[in-house]
């Protein structure tokens, strides 16, 4: 209610109080009618301002969550290119480690298929841009769903984040020592071939090839972040029935 529309009904409030030459009983009744006039005119403005919150927070979170099922969407897409390159680390390191352990020879098709798991790092990339600038701005609180709430904040709080520690470590271990090792070591022959085999048998390139096992956690990690936001994106859908 308008401060003039509140001071109007005020000052009646106080000419029938001042009223003398009107009974009191009048008097009373004038500045109770006064009185729930003012109570109900507060009352609906303030129900019309938490309808028009509400309004507003429905089409920030409606905005956000389909805007958010992009951003998921789209990390699905790099998350499943990324976890085939963990699972050729994985594969190939062990391939090496093992035909070394074992003193067998290298396969020429096998060296092709695995040697760029030694070469290449594989680092994903988060669109989370939305979910911070959203968070940064105190709105979190418009997600009226606290299950859908809670499972975003735990996506990129917890899984994602302790998915780049590891990833990170991997990518940090290849970079700074096995690269190294490599650039120093392997080489090419006139003939065109490699010493690859001589480098994969050396002890230190054996304990670095232990550190592919790290890719066994990473892609469980990749594997949780990929359903849990499979999840989020179903409920999103659910929510609008949204039907893909």
């Amino acid at each position: 209610m308008p401060e003039h529309e509140i001071a109007k009904h005020g000052k009646e409030i106080y000419r029938a109080w001042t009223a003398h030459e009107v009974n009191w009983k009048h008097r009373l009744l004038d500045i109770l009618i006064e009185v729930l006039i003012i109570v109900f005119a507060i009352t609906l403005s303030l129900l019309v301002e938490r309808w028009r919150e509400g309004m507003h927070d429905r089409k920030v979170e409606k905005q956000f969550l389909l805007g958010l099922k992009k951003d998921l969407q789209n990390d699905l897409r790099q998350l499943a290119g990324d976890s085939l390159s963990y699972v050729l680390m994985r594969d190939g390191w062990s391939y090496f480690r093992t035909k070394a352990v074992n003193h067998l020879p290298l396969n020429n098709d096998s060296v092709i298929k695995y040697s760029p798991s030694l070469m290449n790092t594989t680092d994903f990339i988060p669109n989370d841009s939305r979910f911070e600038a959203l968070k940064s701005s105190g709105q979190l609180g418009v997600l009226e769903d606290d299950s859908l709430q809670n499972l975003i904040l735990d996506l990129y709080q917890n899984k994602i984040r302790s998915m780049l520690v590891q990833t990170g470590f991997i990518t940090q271990f290849h970079n700074q020592q096995m690269l190294p090792y490599l650039s120093d070591n392997a080489f090419l022959k006139e003939d065109g071939s490699s010493n690859i085999d001589e480098v994969i048998r050396a002890p230190k390139m054996q304990n670095y090839l232990l550190i592919g096992f790290s890719a066994i956690g990473a892609l469980q990690r990749y594997h949780d972040v990929m359903e849990q936001s499979r999840e989020i994106i179903a409920m999103i859908d659910k929510q609008y029935g949204i039907k893909d």
